[in-house]
């Protein structure tokens, strides 16, 4: 093999490799506006980060599954979920039952998770049930009032002054 072929051999396997991993990856329509992420969540708040675990117990996190399990295609109770709890420094929508928040997200980037770090503070837009399973006849919702479900195509992120003062105005 010349190296015309080697060349053309391995661009053709790095496209192909970049294509895959392009197609497993997170795909966002965009964040959306601060109005929008508000009035779609169910809490929003921010706080710092106090410990990040993954699971496949949803029992132990106290999730209801409602909905036609049979038209489930790909195991989910077998894939992990992150588990990240926040104290809570500020509520800006909904109501506070205990200073630590449980957040559920997917467990990584590829995946929609938002990778949360211990000691790092947060602006959350979460819900109570879990927009990303792949059917509407299955949503995994939760029974108490302290853990929301969250990923990246909210505006979840780092706390910053500028998106807080956005919040605080439309909240208002």
């Amino acid at each position: 093999m010349n190296n015309r072929q080697k060349t053309k051999v391995l661009l053709t396997i790095f496209l192909t490799i970049a294509w895959t991993i392009n197609s497993f990856a997170c795909s966002c329509e965009g964040q959306g506006t601060v109005s929008g992420n508000v009035k779609s969540s169910d809490v929003v708040f921010s706080g710092q980060v106090i410990s990040r675990t993954l699971t496949t117990n949803y029992d132990s996190l106290g999730i209801v599954v409602t909905g036609d399990t049979s038209k489930m295609y790909l195991k989910w109770r077998e894939y992990p979920t992150a588990v990240v709890r926040i104290k809570a420094e500020k509520m800006y929508k909904g109501q506070l039952f205990s200073d630590t928040i449980t957040i559920l997200t997917p467990p990584n980037e590829g995946a929609c998770g938002y990778y949360f770090e211990v000691g790092q503070k947060y602006i959350v837009y979460a819900s109570t049930f879990d927009e990303l399973l792949m059917t509407d006849e299955l949503k995994r919702r939760t029974f108490d009032n302290k853990t929301f479900w969250t990923h990246q195509c909210t505006r979840t992120q780092n706390w910053n002054a500028i998106e807080e003062n956005e919040i605080i105005k439309e909240t208002k």
